[in-house]
């Protein structure tokens, strides 16, 4: 079995293989690393890059299930999958859990690139599950430039502190939604506050792992 992977930071490359690889050791995983696409569409907008990620993803979806795991290329992903069901967005599984676990949920994203799509996909999601939802947006923008210099340590503390201003601020929240694959490194920075903490990897390995399944045994069938 095949799960391929669009990425655009090389650091996603050993989170989810290592990830998968907990899950199911025999599955053959196929990395395609492209972080122009996200410069692109940081600097002129998302259609500046539909047309190549789709064919990317297109290509990559000749495996038996194709994840994007860039939530600023999400909604590709999602106009793909219409014909495509192997193919999923990284951030859908949690949106899901998400709408689960309360109405008051904080969203905390470090790119302004992903807050449209972000929050059209959580409230996508409360729908769906006939849930009710008041997102909470906290942009931790200056913790970006942490991430682009490999400073993991220096990511993590930065959407901390944002996070915890907003909490100290306003209140806490049912949940903490981590929406951004890379800030999954932040989430054991909560852990005195008692709160659901949420990101994407791990939800979404499995649900790739799922949808890889049963794309296969269609296939043998």
């Amino acid at each position: 079995m095949k799960i391929a992977f669009l990425h655009t930071a090389q650091i996603h490359v050993e989170t989810f293989e290592t990830l998968i690889k907990s899950l199911a050791s025999d599955v053959e995983c196929i990395h395609h690393v492209a972080p122009e696409l996200l410069v692109r569409a940081q600097a002129f907008g998302l259609p500046d890059v539909a047309y190549e990620a789709t064919e990317i993803i297109t290509e990559l979806s000749k495996a038996d299930a194709v994840l994007c795991t860039c939530s600023t290329l999400g909604p590709l992903a999602d106009d793909l999958a219409v014909t495509h069901p192997n193919v999923i967005r990284v951030d859908r599984p949690l949106m899901e859990a998400a709408c689960s676990t309360g109405r008051n949920i904080l969203v905390a994203i470090c790119l302004e690139s992903t807050r449209s799509a972000t929050l059209a996909l959580l409230q996508e999601c409360a729908e769906q599950n006939r849930k009710t939802v008041t997102p909470r947006l906290v942009v931790c923008d200056a913790a970006w430039p942490y991430f682009e210099t490999g400073d993991t340590a220096g990511f993590a503390t930065e959407i901390s502190r944002s996070i915890r201003a907003e909490i100290a601020e306003f209140g806490a929240p049912d949940c903490i939604v981590l929406a951004q694959a890379s800030m999954r490194v932040a989430a054991p920075k909560f852990e005195d506050l008692g709160l659901s903490v949420l990101s994407s990897p791990l939800l979404a390995a499995k649900a790739i792992l799922a949808a890889a399944t049963s794309s296969s045994e269609r296939s043998s069938t």
